[in-house]
């Protein structure tokens, strides 16, 4: 049995890092048994032995596997039904798309909710939260992140349009069916959907109807998950 852990909040049922959902909807796209342990900031003792210290993290037999596209790349060789990727060399270059959505739609949309991330935590997680992320801000609060997102979220845009170019032509970004690049947006997505009120998207009808299709995937996996808002 594959074990999989995951990042959860004040509520253990509350689930939210981005990196995770790319792996929970990968492992429900290749139908892998598994059981889900759950981490926190400050409590990795789940770990323990693995010598790992950041989720996701998985455990198959005597392996233990971190760091999304590693995973992603694990469960392709290990389970190889239901492809991630439509070819050996895609899955070399997968790479390069793997970083483009790093830099290009998680890094972004981190500061836009900072602040809802912290309030899904308890206060333990939230003060080892703040002194860990709030370093990155630019010498601002986490709450003074929170003010001005809206024209944040307004540069954001750009940086979808390359996403909405590819689903003016296909139901997803890998074509007819979704796989690996649809997962890693998904799974950046559903972080602020899980913890905060704010859609970092705006005025795509287009992505907005594609995270609709992936809501529905999997008997609604991610549009039935628990949420902190």
């Amino acid at each position: 049995m594959l074990t999989f852990f995951e990042l959860c909040g004040a509520d253990t049922d509350v689930r939210f890092s981005p990196f995770v959902w790319r792996i929970k909807l990968m492992l429900a796209h290749k139908h892998v048994p598994h059981e889900s342990r759950t981490v926190t900031f400050t409590d990795k003792s789940a770990l323990e032995g693995s010598g790992l210290k950041t989720v996701p993290v998985i455990k198959h037999g005597e392996n233990w596997v971190s760091e999304s596209f590693t995973i992603a790349r694990y469960l392709e060789d290990h389970f190889p039904d239901k492809p991630l990727f439509d070819s050996p060399l895609a899955a070399e270059q997968a790479v390069i798309l793997n970083n483009w959505f790093d830099r290009n739609i998680v890094m972004p949309i981190f500061p836009m909710i900072v602040a809802d991330i912290m309030g899904a935590l308890d206060a333990e997680n939230q003060a080892s939260f703040r002194a860990t992320r709030e370093p990155r801000l630019g010498g601002k609060t986490i709450e003074e992140m929170q003010v001005g997102r809206d024209k944040a979220r307004e540069a954001f845009g750009a940086n979808l349009a390359p996403l909405e170019t590819i689903l003016e032509k296909n139901q997803y970004l890998c074509g007819t069916t979704p796989a690996f690049a649809d997962y890693c947006l998904m799974g950046t997505l559903m972080w602020p959907h899980v913890v905060s009120t704010f859609d970092p998207i705006v005025g795509s009808s287009l992505l907005k109807d594609w995270r609709e299709r992936m809501f529905d995937q999997f008997d609604g996996l991610a549009r039935n998950t628990a949420r902190a808002v």
